[in-house]
């Protein structure tokens, strides 16, 4: 446990170190800041204030407006989260690819230490970073939320959240380090990170919400687990502010809203339930954990 504990430590170390990766893990959260800041996220308050305006009857605009705007900030706050779990992972993970690379992998397998506890602690220390900033990223967007007059999540939310949070970093560590396996340069790394962190607004339907995407397109989404993570986030994030905003109104206009904006996820002909949906994701994970355990005994036959 020592050895493991130092390795996952080191691992994290480096990661710290090396400021311009720390950025880089984080670019992706900062476009989505960007683009909400500056075009989507008054596109989508209107958006909401014009459906109440629409279907809810007689309302307070103002109220609505106040309303719209502190659900769009949670579902933004929810995408980051998923891209957060996405691309911090990725980034630490490199730091195997970077052992390779450069040869310290060999030394490493050279101690009197597993090749599976080195390999673990590589995925321990994505988690662990992964779930330091995605709880430093929510920290300080409630802060902001406050700030502007909106409402606390609940204890309860929170706790949610935080399990999520441990779900989504947990499977892309694995799956980040199953495709680390097959990279021995840390720019052809790069070049994937950067790749990544460009499609994974869109694969988690943030830059563009899930209604405005093509059926074709949206259908093979429903099959990548950064989309199921996103949904789940926001049904935690979104959950006080959706019942908020959609008081008053018809039951249909928050179920239509909440598969438009992928909320919810639809299957077929009903909408995913959260068990499926964290049952998938867990499935994604176990799955490229056994890919692991394959790819690394050939690899280790193949070394002998």
């Amino acid at each position: 446990m020592k050895k493991f504990m130092n390795l996952t430590r080191r691992n994290c170390l480096v990661f710290l170190r090396d400021r311009g990766a720390v950025f880089f893990s984080l670019l992706s959260m900062l476009i989505v800041l960007m683009l909400m800041g500056i075009f989507l996220g008054n596109m989508n308050e209107e958006n909401v204030v014009n459906l109440l305006k629409e279907y809810g009857g007689v309302r307070d605009v103002p109220k609505d407006e106040a309303h719209a705007r502190e659900l769009v900030q949670y579902w933004t706050l929810a995408g980051i989260l998923v891209v957060n779990a996405v691309t911090v992972t990725l980034t630490v993970v490199g730091s195997r690819v970077a052992d390779v690379s450069e040869g310290r992998l060999s030394s490493l397998y050279s101690a009197p230490v597993s090749r599976g506890l080195i390999a673990l602690s590589y995925v321990a220390s994505a988690v662990v970073i992964g779930i330091l900033m995605c709880i430093l990223t929510l920290g300080i967007a409630l802060c902001y939320i406050a700030a502007a007059g909106g409402t606390l999540l609940s204890p309860g939310a929170l706790g949610r959240i935080f399990l999520l949070i441990i779900l989504n970093v947990c499977v892309f560590a694995v799956i980040m380090y199953f495709f680390a396996l097959f990279v021995k340069s840390s720019s052809a790394w790069s070049g994937i990170a950067t790749v990544v962190g460009t499609l994974v607004g869109f694969v988690g339907a943030i830059y563009l919400p899930m209604g405005s995407l093509p059926t074709g397109v949206a259908s093979v989404l429903k099959y990548i687990p950064v989309l199921h993570g996103a949904s789940l986030m926001r049904r935690a994030c979104c959950g006080q502010a959706l019942k908020t905003t959609f008081a008053g109104t018809p039951k249909e206009l928050l179920t239509e809203y909440s598969e438009y904006m992928g909320i919810q996820v639809k299957m077929g002909e009903k909408a995913a339930d959260s068990f499926f949906q964290a049952l998938f994701l867990t499935a994604c994970g176990i799955i490229a954990f056994i890919l692991i355990v394959l790819v690394q005994k050939r690899k280790d036959i193949s070394d002998r």
